[in-house]
Order: C-alpha cells, then sequence, then structure tokens
C-alpha cells in the first residue's frame, strides 16, 4: 500500500493545492510513484493544473484523479501502483474530510500567519486528534507555516501561536512568492526551476521533512 498524506484545511485559500502539487512534483523527481487526489471537485485546481501538463514541457507529470465520498472503497482500487498518495482537501470540514484524515498516514495542515487562519483550523485540528485517540496514534499530523512573509513580525510569531493547537509543527515553511503560481497555468511546478531558486528550495526541504516522518 502506498503512504498517503492528505492535504486538509477547512479555510480556503491556504494554499492545499499549491502545496500538494509542487510536495508530489518533488516527491516524483526523486524517484517515486506518486498520485494526487482531487477531491475538490467543485473547483478542480488541482485536475485543471494536471490537464495543462499535456503538450507542455515539464519536469515531472503527475497524475491526477477526481474522487468523492467513497473515498475509502475507492483509493484501494487505484493506489495499488503507487508508492505514495498525496489528497488535495476540501476547504471545509464535512464527511468528506474526515474520510481523508482515515485514509492517511499523514494530515498535514498548511495555515498561514494570520490569527484568522489559525482559528478557522481549530475543527479540523480537533477531528485530527478525536481520529488519533480512536486508531492508536495515527495518522500522524502536522502544521504546515504556509505563504509567510519574510521579515514579518506575523512570521516570525507564528509557531508561538500555533503551539496552542498542540500539533507539531513543521520546520521547513513556505513563503508567499510570484514562483508558486507562475508555471500554473501550463502545469508545472517549482521543480521545473532552477536548484537554487528560493521557492523550490521550501519544496525540496518540505519534502524532506514529510518522507522523514514516513519512514
Amino acid at each position: 500500500m502506498p503512504k498517503i498524506i492528505s492535504v486538509l484545511n477547512q479555510k480556503g485559500g491556504t494554499t492545499k493545492t499549491t502545496t500538494s502539487t509542487n510536495l508530489a512534483a518533488c516527491i516524483a523527481a526523486r524517484g517515486h510513484s506518486v498520485l494526487i487526489v482531487d477531491l475538490n471537485s467543485d473547483q478542480g485546481s488541482a485536475t485543471d493544473w494536471a490537464a495543462a501538463q499535456d503538450g507542455n514541457d515539464v519536469a515531472w507529470h503527475v497524475p491526477v484523479i477526481s474522487m468523492g465520498k467513497q473515498l475509502a472503497r475507492d483509493l484501494p482500487r487505484v493506489a495499488g501502483a503507487y508508492e505514495f498518495v498525496v489528497i488535495d482537501g476540501i476547504p471545509q470540514v464535512s464527511e468528506l474530510t474526515s474520510a481523508a484524515i482515515k485514509v492517511a498516514d499523514l494530515v498535514l495542515i498548511p495555515v498561514q500567519p494570520s490569527q484568522y487562519d489559525i482559528w478557522a483550523c481549530g475543527d479540523l485540528v480537533q477531528l485530527v486528534k478525536d481520529r488519533q485517540e480512536l486508531a492508536d496514534g495515527k495518522p500522524r499530523a502536522a502544521m504546515l507555516v504556509a505563504r509567510a512573509i519574510q521579515g514579518t513580525r506575523l512570521a516570525r510569531e507564528v509557531e508561538s501561536a500555533l503551539q496552542g493547537l498542540e500539533l507539531p509543527i513543521l520546520e521547513a515553511r513556505t513563503h508567499q512568492r510570484v514562483a508558486y503560481v507562475d508555471g500554473v497555468p501550463k502545469g508545472r511546478s517549482v521543480m521545473d526551476l532552477r536548484p537554487t531558486d528560493e521557492a523550490r528550495a521550501e519544496i525540496e526541504a518540505l519534502t524532506t521533512e514529510v518522507l522523514e516522518i514516513l519512514q
């Protein structure tokens, strides 16, 4: 069975899809087979990103499929050929979110350095904790500081605010960078950028930390 990473946050605009697609591309760049599952059928951003790869010269092609409420039933049917599955979640706490937590080996919660965003993910964090209590600590879970603005007080102080949620906080973090959105219309990721690019370096660090957790 593959290792399953669910990227979840009940709030919209928290970089779930950006994190999912770039993390998957980086895992693929390290020689692993990866599938992205797009749970957001209304918006389908990850699905559109994958479709945009066709005909474009991208560094790593990553397949994307859409799934819904039958995630637990359908995922084993298609995931067996992959080493990793990255689930791109929906911006709400729902039955589908619960399913994504239950099938995951790791729940990754990207949260922006804003007190409003930190408050907004409280219900999701509690849902993860409730599942961990029922399933002997599984899935693993971690917070990712995402879309931080370098040099700001909030970016420096966000970790102390997140500690109140009582989940591990990744050392890796992502920042507000144009590079994360520039290549999206052509299905590209930061892995298409030069190795010294700051956005690519952030995703490389995130991927290393995620894979270490999953070992």
